[in-house]
This record gives C-alpha cells, sequence and structure tokens, in this order.
C-alpha cells in the first residue's frame, strides 16, 4: 500500500467519525488502527458526515443551516483564490460539496444533506468552527 492509498482509505475512515479524534494511528504491517478521543466518556457513531437542521427545544425551527460535521477550520474553497463552492444565491443539491474542514491536517469535504438555495454566509474563509455550528443559511422554500 502506498502513501496516497493510505491517505485516501485515513480520510474515509474519518469521514464516518461523529468528531474528529485527538490521535489517529494507523499500521500497515499486521493491520492495526487506533483512534483516540480527548474525552473517551463518549463513543464514536460511524456514519457519514453531514450537515444538520438548529431547532430549538420545543421543537419550532429557528431556520435551516448547513452546519460543520466537525472541529476544525472552515474553508470555502478548494485552494486559496479559487471559486468558492457556494455563496449566496447558489442552489445546493443533497450530496453536494459546499466546503472544506481542515481537521489535524486532513481535508475532509463537507456536502449538503438537503437541496436549497444559499441565503446567507455565516461563516469566513479559514475560520476555526465546532460541531454543529451553523456555516450556512438554507431557504428550502426558494428553490
Amino acid at each position: 500500500m502506498d502513501l496516497a492509498e493510505l491517505q485516501k482509505h485515513a480520510l474515509e475512515l474519518l469521514a464516518q467519525l461523529e468528531r474528529p479524534p485527538c490521535i489517529l494511528r494507523i499500521q500497515v504491517g499486521e493491520i492495526s488502527v487506533d483512534i483516540t478521543w480527548a474525552d473517551q466518556t463518549r463513543p464514536a457513531q460511524v456514519g457519514v458526515i453531514s450537515t444538520a437542521v438548529a431547532e430549538e427545544a420545543d421543537g419550532e425551527a429557528l431556520g435551516r443551516y448547513l452546519t460543520s460535521p466537525g472541529v476544525g477550520v472552515f474553508y470555502h474553497a478548494r485552494e486559496p483564490g479559487a471559486e468558492p463552492f457556494v455563496a449566496v444565491g447558489s442552489v445546493v443539491r443533497p450530496g453536494e460539496q459546499i466546503g472544506i474542514l481542515e481537521a489535524m491536517k486532513l481535508m475532509i469535504p463537507i456536502e449538503a444533506d438537503r437541496g436549497g438555495r444559499i441565503a446567507e454566509v455565516l461563516k469566513g474563509d479559514g475560520e476555526p468552527v465546532e460541531y454543529g455550528e451553523p456555516l450556512f443559511v438554507l431557504d428550502v422554500e426558494e428553490v
């Protein structure tokens, strides 16, 4: 297994975790994967990293937000100076890439979990984000 293939598999594994670990050790000879979180009291739930809807405790939606799937640094584009994945007025479909989350020097694609029109950009390029923090306001009625 070469380095590029190992990196690909590590990114796929990290994309399935609920939150980024503080330590990820992968050994190729005799296969070994160790994942450690700073807070070991909560086990990881394996699933696809996606965005979520922010809601009040009573269940009434505050608004529809595309949120951060983890902790890290949020980027609007593939590289500095490139066109952003989405901007105000962009129509997004479920599964479409809307940004990148850099976590532990890994670039993890952020995808929309539903369609709509971007009504507002809430986070700037290169800003740190927390798990579940709103990145965009999504207007689902306008599409």
